[in-house]
Protein backbone atom coordinates (compact mmCIF):
# COMPACT_ATOMS: atom_id res chain seq x y z
CA UNK A 1 0.00 0.00 0.00
CA UNK A 2 3.18 2.49 0.61
CA UNK A 3 3.93 2.17 -2.71
CA UNK A 4 0.51 2.92 -3.95
CA UNK A 5 1.20 6.84 -4.43
CA UNK A 6 4.09 5.87 -6.62
CA UNK A 7 2.46 3.77 -8.94
CA UNK A 8 -0.57 6.43 -9.36
CA UNK A 9 2.22 8.96 -10.02
CA UNK A 10 3.94 7.02 -12.63
CA UNK A 11 0.05 5.96 -14.39
CA UNK A 12 0.22 9.99 -14.56
CA UNK A 13 3.56 9.89 -16.71
CA UNK A 14 1.72 7.25 -18.74
CA UNK A 15 -0.87 8.71 -19.86
CA UNK A 16 0.97 12.02 -20.31
CA UNK A 17 3.15 10.24 -22.75
CA UNK A 18 0.25 8.60 -24.35
CA UNK A 19 -1.60 12.02 -24.77
CA UNK A 20 1.46 13.20 -26.85
CA UNK A 21 0.76 10.55 -28.91
CA UNK A 22 -3.11 11.57 -29.69
CA UNK A 23 -1.87 14.98 -29.91
CA UNK A 24 0.92 13.37 -33.07
CA UNK A 25 -1.89 11.11 -34.36
CA UNK A 26 -4.18 14.16 -34.48
CA UNK A 27 -6.31 13.73 -32.05
CA UNK A 28 -6.36 17.01 -29.44
CA UNK A 29 -10.10 15.91 -28.04
CA UNK A 30 -8.79 12.77 -27.23
CA UNK A 31 -5.73 13.90 -25.73
CA UNK A 32 -6.59 16.94 -23.72
CA UNK A 33 -8.98 14.20 -22.14
CA UNK A 34 -6.35 12.24 -21.11
CA UNK A 35 -4.29 15.51 -19.53
CA UNK A 36 -7.51 15.91 -17.42
CA UNK A 37 -7.19 12.93 -15.79
CA UNK A 38 -3.75 13.53 -15.46
CA UNK A 39 -4.45 16.09 -13.13
CA UNK A 40 -6.80 14.09 -11.00
CA UNK A 41 -3.96 11.56 -10.73
CA UNK A 42 -1.92 14.54 -9.76
CA UNK A 43 -4.06 15.28 -6.76
CA UNK A 44 -4.36 11.39 -5.91
CA UNK A 45 -0.94 10.63 -5.54
CA UNK A 46 -0.63 13.51 -2.72
CA UNK A 47 -3.69 12.87 -1.14
CA UNK A 48 -2.61 9.18 -0.87
CA UNK A 49 0.50 9.53 0.31
CA UNK A 50 -0.66 12.06 2.98
CA UNK A 51 -3.46 9.34 3.90
CA UNK A 52 -1.21 6.62 3.78
CA UNK A 53 1.57 8.42 5.38
CA UNK A 54 3.98 7.27 2.60
CA UNK A 55 5.75 10.30 1.50
CA UNK A 56 9.33 9.87 0.27
CA UNK A 57 11.70 11.78 -1.78
CA UNK A 58 11.41 9.33 -4.04
CA UNK A 59 7.88 10.17 -4.66
CA UNK A 60 8.41 13.85 -4.55
CA UNK A 61 10.52 13.76 -7.71
CA UNK A 62 8.36 11.03 -9.43
CA UNK A 63 5.99 13.85 -8.69
CA UNK A 64 8.26 16.53 -10.22
CA UNK A 65 8.84 14.24 -13.49
CA UNK A 66 5.43 13.09 -14.12
CA UNK A 67 4.28 17.25 -13.95
CA UNK A 68 6.71 18.02 -16.47
CA UNK A 69 5.69 15.16 -18.91
CA UNK A 70 2.34 15.58 -18.06
CA UNK A 71 1.98 19.27 -18.05
CA UNK A 72 4.70 20.41 -19.09
CA UNK A 73 5.34 18.96 -22.49
CA UNK A 74 1.62 17.32 -23.03
CA UNK A 75 0.48 20.40 -23.62
CA UNK A 76 3.22 22.36 -25.26
CA UNK A 77 2.32 19.67 -28.11
CA UNK A 78 -1.09 20.60 -28.14
CA UNK A 79 -0.25 24.41 -28.82
CA UNK A 80 2.71 22.77 -31.72
CA UNK A 81 -0.47 20.94 -33.01
CA UNK A 82 -2.39 24.33 -33.72
CA UNK A 83 0.98 26.50 -34.75
CA UNK A 84 1.12 23.88 -37.21
CA UNK A 85 -2.00 24.11 -38.62
CA UNK A 86 -2.17 28.15 -38.68
CA UNK A 87 1.09 28.24 -40.55
CA UNK A 88 -0.07 25.59 -43.25
CA UNK A 89 -3.34 27.31 -43.52
CA UNK A 90 -2.24 31.18 -43.44
CA UNK A 91 1.90 31.58 -43.73
CA UNK A 92 3.29 29.35 -46.17
CA UNK A 93 6.21 31.07 -46.39
CA UNK A 94 7.16 29.53 -42.89
CA UNK A 95 8.58 26.32 -42.10
CA UNK A 96 5.79 24.05 -40.71
CA UNK A 97 7.67 21.85 -38.60
CA UNK A 98 10.75 24.77 -37.18
CA UNK A 99 8.38 27.54 -36.40
CA UNK A 100 5.35 25.88 -34.76
CA UNK A 101 8.58 24.38 -31.94
CA UNK A 102 8.20 27.77 -30.47
CA UNK A 103 5.26 25.95 -28.61
CA UNK A 104 7.90 23.66 -26.57
CA UNK A 105 9.11 26.68 -24.65
CA UNK A 106 5.94 26.42 -22.54
CA UNK A 107 7.56 22.62 -21.67
CA UNK A 108 10.74 24.97 -20.96
CA UNK A 109 9.57 27.20 -18.59
CA UNK A 110 7.73 24.09 -16.69
CA UNK A 111 10.74 22.67 -16.16
CA UNK A 112 12.12 25.86 -14.70
CA UNK A 113 9.48 25.74 -12.93
CA UNK A 114 9.47 22.82 -11.14
CA UNK A 115 12.79 23.27 -10.29
CA UNK A 116 12.47 26.35 -8.30
CA UNK A 117 9.86 24.84 -6.60
CA UNK A 118 11.53 21.54 -5.79
CA UNK A 119 14.16 23.82 -3.92
CA UNK A 120 11.85 26.56 -2.77
CA UNK A 121 10.80 26.03 0.58
CA UNK A 122 8.20 29.01 0.46
CA UNK A 123 6.19 27.38 -1.48
CA UNK A 124 5.20 24.87 0.89
CA UNK A 125 1.33 26.06 1.15
CA UNK A 126 1.04 28.69 -1.47
CA UNK A 127 2.74 28.82 -5.63
CA UNK A 128 4.56 31.46 -6.80
CA UNK A 129 4.09 31.51 -10.24
CA UNK A 130 1.48 29.70 -12.19
CA UNK A 131 1.23 25.99 -11.40
CA UNK A 132 1.82 23.62 -14.19
CA UNK A 133 -1.08 21.53 -13.99
CA UNK A 134 -3.13 24.89 -14.25
CA UNK A 135 -1.85 26.37 -17.33
CA UNK A 136 -1.69 23.01 -18.95
CA UNK A 137 -5.81 21.99 -17.88
CA UNK A 138 -6.12 25.94 -19.77
CA UNK A 139 -4.53 24.58 -22.95
CA UNK A 140 -6.03 21.04 -22.48
CA UNK A 141 -9.39 23.13 -22.81
CA UNK A 142 -9.06 24.35 -26.33
CA UNK A 143 -9.50 21.15 -28.30
CA UNK A 144 -12.41 20.89 -25.97
CA UNK A 145 -14.17 24.01 -26.19
CA UNK A 146 -13.47 23.60 -30.10
CA UNK A 147 -15.11 20.71 -30.38
CA UNK A 148 -18.33 21.21 -28.27
CA UNK A 149 -19.00 24.80 -27.31
CA UNK A 150 -20.91 27.00 -29.86
CA UNK A 151 -19.79 28.50 -32.64
CA UNK A 152 -21.17 31.89 -31.85
CA UNK A 153 -19.75 32.42 -28.44
CA UNK A 154 -17.28 34.75 -27.12
CA UNK A 155 -14.95 32.24 -25.54
CA UNK A 156 -15.29 29.92 -28.75
CA UNK A 157 -14.00 33.06 -31.47
CA UNK A 158 -11.36 33.85 -28.75
CA UNK A 159 -10.10 30.44 -28.50
CA UNK A 160 -10.15 30.25 -32.63
CA UNK A 161 -8.39 33.29 -32.99
CA UNK A 162 -5.40 31.81 -30.80
CA UNK A 163 -5.49 28.64 -32.72
CA UNK A 164 -5.69 29.80 -36.61
CA UNK A 165 -3.60 32.71 -35.66
CA UNK A 166 0.31 31.78 -35.43
CA UNK A 167 1.33 35.57 -33.92
CA UNK A 168 -1.78 35.00 -31.83
CA UNK A 169 -0.25 31.29 -30.49
CA UNK A 170 3.07 32.56 -30.06
CA UNK A 171 2.14 35.68 -27.93
CA UNK A 172 -0.07 33.19 -25.82
CA UNK A 173 3.28 30.55 -25.18
CA UNK A 174 4.86 33.70 -24.30
CA UNK A 175 2.49 35.01 -21.63
CA UNK A 176 2.05 31.06 -20.61
CA UNK A 177 5.64 30.82 -20.28
CA UNK A 178 6.08 34.20 -17.98
CA UNK A 179 3.27 33.03 -15.52
CA UNK A 180 5.03 29.80 -15.08
CA UNK A 181 8.41 31.76 -13.53
CA UNK A 182 6.00 35.05 -12.45
CA UNK A 183 6.96 36.28 -8.90
CA UNK A 184 2.50 36.36 -8.75
CA UNK A 185 1.69 34.38 -5.23
CA UNK A 186 -1.06 31.80 -6.36
CA UNK A 187 -3.09 29.50 -3.88
CA UNK A 188 -2.78 25.96 -3.57
CA UNK A 189 -5.78 23.93 -3.87
CA UNK A 190 -4.57 21.09 -1.51
CA UNK A 191 -6.70 20.77 1.70
CA UNK A 192 -4.88 20.19 5.06
CA UNK A 193 -7.92 21.42 7.30
CA UNK A 194 -11.22 20.94 7.46
CA UNK A 195 -11.13 24.75 8.51
CA UNK A 196 -13.42 27.27 6.86
CA UNK A 197 -10.63 29.45 7.58
CA UNK A 198 -8.20 28.08 6.24
CA UNK A 199 -10.28 26.40 3.06
CA UNK A 200 -11.97 29.78 2.35
CA UNK A 201 -10.14 31.12 -0.93
CA UNK A 202 -10.15 27.22 -2.55
CA UNK A 203 -14.16 27.48 -1.43
CA UNK A 204 -14.36 30.25 -3.46
CA UNK A 205 -12.42 29.26 -6.05
CA UNK A 206 -14.75 25.68 -6.64
CA UNK A 207 -17.94 27.70 -5.89
CA UNK A 208 -16.84 30.49 -8.53
CA UNK A 209 -16.31 27.80 -11.37
CA UNK A 210 -19.18 26.02 -11.13
CA UNK A 211 -21.23 28.69 -11.05
CA UNK A 212 -19.16 29.63 -14.25
CA UNK A 213 -19.66 25.72 -15.61
CA UNK A 214 -23.82 25.95 -15.02
CA UNK A 215 -23.48 29.54 -16.49
CA UNK A 216 -21.68 28.93 -19.97
CA UNK A 217 -21.08 25.29 -19.81
CA UNK A 218 -17.71 24.21 -22.16
CA UNK A 219 -16.85 27.49 -22.80
CA UNK A 220 -15.98 27.92 -19.38
CA UNK A 221 -13.56 25.85 -18.89
CA UNK A 222 -10.75 28.33 -20.05
CA UNK A 223 -12.62 30.84 -17.94
CA UNK A 224 -11.20 28.89 -14.70
CA UNK A 225 -7.75 30.05 -15.13
CA UNK A 226 -8.70 33.76 -15.04
CA UNK A 227 -10.98 33.43 -12.40
CA UNK A 228 -8.30 31.43 -10.32
CA UNK A 229 -5.67 34.11 -11.26
CA UNK A 230 -7.42 36.73 -10.16
CA UNK A 231 -8.61 35.40 -6.87
CA UNK A 232 -5.25 34.76 -5.87
CA UNK A 233 -4.30 38.38 -6.81
CA UNK A 234 -7.18 39.13 -4.49
CA UNK A 235 -6.35 36.86 -2.03
CA UNK A 236 -2.72 38.02 -1.90
CA UNK A 237 -3.87 41.88 -1.76
CA UNK A 238 -6.40 41.31 1.49
CA UNK A 239 -3.98 39.33 3.09
CA UNK A 240 -1.12 40.96 2.52
CA UNK A 241 1.40 37.74 2.29
CA UNK A 242 4.87 38.95 0.90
Amino acid sequence: MRKLPNAITLLNVFLGSAAMVLVMEGQPVSASLLVGICAILDFLDGAVARALKAWSPLGSQLDSLADLVSFGVAPAAIVYHYMQQAIEAGSPGLSPIAWPLAAFLIAVFSALRLARFNIDTQQEDDFIGLPTPAAALLIASFPLVLEAAPATGPVYRAIVWLTESYPASLAFVAVISWLLVSPICMFSLKVKSWQWKENRIRLIFLAGCLLLLITFGVPALPLFLIFYIILSLADHLISKRP
